[in-house]
């Protein structure tokens, strides 16, 4: 049985989900995710992180998080976004490490009060991160924006990212959204990569996986690019599906003939 990483004389899968963070290619998306980021860290409130699905957004609030001082802020992250407005306050609740309690108002009151704590008594921001949250109703959301509400609205004590897909705009247009919609502070759509960065992007990647010499030609790549719309999580994925084509065709390179064939099985 042929082995892809013996045939192309790799150490690795190049494009393997777990990747180190350290390891990340920075793009410009990522670096525009980051500088928002940064931003919100320093004023505090609401991100909205979007974009279509396999274009880095984990991968960035990953990469983020890892490099923040543990001594000034608490990471409170969950891709659980299908709850109910009690539940995710339940949920947070526990998240945060705070005592259960009965009712809805006890939870909600002590989930502000912690929040305020944190900053003002031991000076550690919370960072909490709802991953998925194009998956959220309305209810759960307008949960959230009630408990922003600091002090007339005058302050912001910890930071929320909002991070999912595209349908998570149009869910912010809404007329019942409209409050919250209101309170983000700042916003990123991230985008797919351009054709250059796309070659950097693979280049890196086969270069990590200890690829001593480009694999894939420029017109393989163009094509690559154009399946995969740029989005990261594609462009492995084709790529690896280019480099498995290729092995059982006897080649140790990778055509743009071999892209759009693997693209024609997948069809």
């Amino acid at each position: 049985m042929k082995d892809l990483l013996a045939w192309f004389a790799l150490k690795r899968f190049p494009f393997d989900k777990n990747i180190n963070t350290r390891h990340v290619m920075d793009t410009k998306p990522l670096k525009e995710a980051i500088a928002r980021l940064d931003y919100i860290k320093r004023r505090g409130g609401i991100l909205l992180l979007t974009g279509d699905p396999g274009v880095g957004k984990t991968l960035t609030l990953r990469r983020y998080v890892k490099n923040l001082n543990d001594n000034l802020f608490k990471t409170c992250y969950t891709p659980l976004s299908t709850l109910s407005r009690s539940d995710l306050l339940y949920h947070l609740n526990r998240l945060l490490g705070l005592p259960a309690r009965l009712s809805k108002s006890a939870i909600y009151s002590q989930i502000q009060q912690a929040l305020l704590e944190s900053k003002e008594q031991m000076g550690k921001t919370v960072l909490l991160i709802l991953d998925e949250a194009h998956l959220l109703q309305t209810g759960p959301l307008e949960e959230l924006r009630l408990l922003t509400n600091f002090k007339m609205d005058s302050y912001d004590p910890f930071i929320l990212v909002l991070a999912g897909q595209s349908d998570l705009r149009r869910i912010m247009e809404f007329a019942v959204m409209e409050p919250l919609n209101q309170r983000i502070a700042m916003r990123y759509h991230m985008p797919g990569l351009a054709l250059d960065e796309c070659k950097k992007y693979i280049s890196h990647h086969l270069k990590l996986a200890g690829a001593a010499e480009p694999i894939l030609d420029q017109s393989a790549i163009e094509a690559v690019h154009e399946i995969s719309f740029g989005i990261p999580r594609k462009i492995g994925t084709i790529t690896e599906q280019a480099l498995t084509y290729a092995m059982f065709d006897h080649k140790r390179n990778v055509t743009a003939d071999m892209v759009l064939k693997v693209k024609k099985l997948e069809g």
